[in-house]
């Protein structure tokens, strides 16, 4: 069966949105896929987990490989809760990204770190994360038109490249989280990103009160000592 194109097979249609069966189809086959793995997971199970008939399945998905596709694009990554609050910036959605909860993963999460591994042979899975990331910086273009025009990135940086390494370092702690492989100290941590977040910015101020405001012309900076023993070069045509 080939790829139909994602405006096609993605988009929902009608009422969809509003059909409670069809949620609780999708929520079924997230917490199986998390279970059981992408290609573990058989349908009748998440008929089963759903309490409802494979019927229902079939009155809105055309295979099991369309439920689990929709679960892909739907539970493991949430366009619509990726933005950080009204005012806040790409900053903000870095730190968020970069905080390390405690406990197991989440159906999502483990969703998502199974539809990672299983793209890498399945190109309907492989489509299905593509068109969430598109979804997902679709969501997050304000956000970063906001960041370099008022500074907080800056315009050099490319912006393409910081929505990237937030996203890297989400699913690196993810894979982390998810081996039980030992975190490091949580001040430490926290310390290292906010240095990472504060050379985002102009002259590498990092936050909206600092932004447009290089290291130089930040108020109350004083001129770095030279070193003992060392002497400023005295300007040219001076004695």
């Amino acid at each position: 069966m080939g790829i139909e194109p994602a405006a096609q097979r993605l988009e929902p249609a009608g009422d969809e949105e509003n059909d409670d069966l069809r949620e609780a189809l999708l929520d079924a086959a997230s917490r199986v896929v998390a279970r059981r793995g992408y290609d573990g997971t058989r349908l009748a199970e998440v008929v089963s987990e759903a309490g409802l008939s494979t019927g229902a399945v079939y009155g809105r998905f055309r295979s099991k490989h369309e439920l689990l596709r929709q679960a892909i694009l739907t539970r493991s990554v949430p366009q619509t809760r990726v933005v950080p609050p009204e005012g806040n910036r790409v900053a903000d959605l870095l730190r968020a990204r970069a905080t390390r909860p405690a406990g197991p993963l989440t159906d999502g999460e483990a969703l998502l770190l199974e539809a990672l591994v299983t793209a890498r042979r399945d190109p309907e899975v492989s489509e299905a994360l593509a068109d969430a990331t598109r979804q997902w910086r679709d969501a997050v273009t304000p956000l970063v038109e906001t960041a370099v025009a008022d500074g907080t990135v800056d315009p050099e940086l490319d912006p393409e490249a910081v929505l990237h390494l937030t996203r890297v370092v989400r699913l690196g702690l993810l894979l982390l989280r998810g081996s039980g492989l030992p975190a490091p100290d949580p001040v430490a941590w926290d310390r290292l990103i906010e240095r990472i977040v504060a050379s985002f910015g102009v002259g590498g101020a990092g936050t909206a009160g600092q932004a447009g405001a290089g290291t130089a012309g930040q108020a109350g900076a004083k001129p770095t000592p030279a070193k003992p023993g060392k002497q400023a070069p005295r300007p040219p045509g001076r004695g």
